[in-house]
């Protein structure tokens, strides 16, 4: 791909899986306007879903396999919404083709699928980024600042927690060969990764965790026989990891809570707390707790994934580097997951 003109070229997009995410990209696509960004080709292996799809994009060359959409005509990006066992070979392949890349969470089946894709990433000059729209958010992007600043000092201990009252069936999260992971994998990444960050992304030391899985025990009435078949993932995690600086952090994962149904993170730090949902920053001043929580709009999800798409699509027309995120922040957090499992595997502490 060459260099973009800024005046008269828009970033050319492919998307890889149609399903409920890629809507949610495609609503923010459009309403960035043709100028800025056209999705040219889509793929997807349900007809059904490719139909739908194309309607959006009537101009867009449509295909069933990848390989044949990435043999069309050039693309600029790349985004991968498929299930985690297809991003390994989607994302080198989109590399090979002159893409850049912004692939959905989970990232690979592992951090060795990770390395050599973003191994591959630096040799074709191409960047790749994970789906974190998390950051995007208005309580994110201020309690990172907050952070950052050490009006509350450094982070000591963290706690990420993604609770849910059911599994969730709408796609195969809960098979291992197609997800890589149920709990932590498929759904405590998304807070797990904005713990971290928020954090300011210090490296992980080691990694204690324990799993379980109580479907169909519990909610086994609530999905059918086809998600009884398959259902081989855990779906309750607990975990502890060690960071470089010092800080440490407790993780909780369910699926089949009965009594939080809601993803959150919270930060103690030297003189302060931050809480991520419903948002909070509190400060220690002379012994007293003061309240620092600012008026923000309230978080979107589906807008969080707009402006993270819109950014990404500026800075490639502008030419310049992508940020908010880099290849440490992603490797360390596949690590994190790698060795979670791990760990639960052995009965013991991993060393990352």
């Amino acid at each position: 791909m060459g260099e973009l003109n800024v005046a008269s070229n828009p970033v050319r997009i492919g998307l890889i899986g149609c399903g409920t995410q890629a809507h949610v990209h495609f609503r923010g696509l459009q309403a960035l306007g043709r100028d800025k960004a056209i999705v040219t080709a889509i793929c997807d292996l349900d007809p059904k879903r490719l139909t739908e799809a194309a309607d959006l994009w009537p101009e867009a060359r449509t295909s069933t396999n990848y390989t044949d959409m990435l043999e069309g005509d050039i693309l600029d990006l790349v985004i991968i919404a498929t299930m985690p066992n297809t991003h390994h070979q989607i994302a080198l392949a989109s590399l090979e083709a002159g893409a850049h890349i912004l692939c959905e969470k989970p990232f690979m089946m592992h951090a060795g699928e990770a390395e050599e894709v973003l191994a591959k990433a630096a040799q074709s000059k191409r960047q790749v980024q994970l789906g974190t729209n998390m950051r995007y958010l208005p309580s994110s992007q201020h309690a990172r600042q907050i952070m950052a600043s050490q009006e509350i000092g450094k982070p000591v201990y963290i706690k990420a927690w993604g609770c849910h009252k059911i599994p969730p069936a709408w796609a195969p999260h809960y098979h291992l060969a197609t997800s890589g992971g149920g709990v932590l994998a498929s759904t405590l990444v998304h807070t797990l990764d904005l713990a971290m960050w928020v954090a300011l992304s210090p490296n992980p030391l080691s990694v204690s965790a324990s799993t379980s899985r109580l479907f169909p025990t519990k909610r086994g009435p609530k999905l059918g026989p086809h998600v009884h078949q398959r259902y081989d993932a855990e779906d309750l995690i607990g975990g502890f990891i060690r960071f470089d600086d010092g800080s440490y952090c407790a993780l909780e994962g369910n699926w089949c809570s009965e009594v939080t149904d809601f993803h959150s993170f919270q930060i103690t730090a030297e003189r302060g707390t931050i809480t991520g949902s419903p948002y909070s920053v509190r400060i220690d001043r002379e012994g007293e707790v003061e309240d620092l929580t600012p008026s923000l709009e309230e978080d979107n999800w589906s807008e969080s994934i707009w402006a993270q798409d819109a950014e990404i699509i500026d800075k490639l027309q502008q030419g310049e580097p992508w940020s908010l995120q880099d290849a440490r922040q992603l490797l360390n957090l596949q690590r994190v997951i790698d060795a979670c499992y791990e760990s639960a595997r052995r009965g013991r502490e991993v060393l990352i």
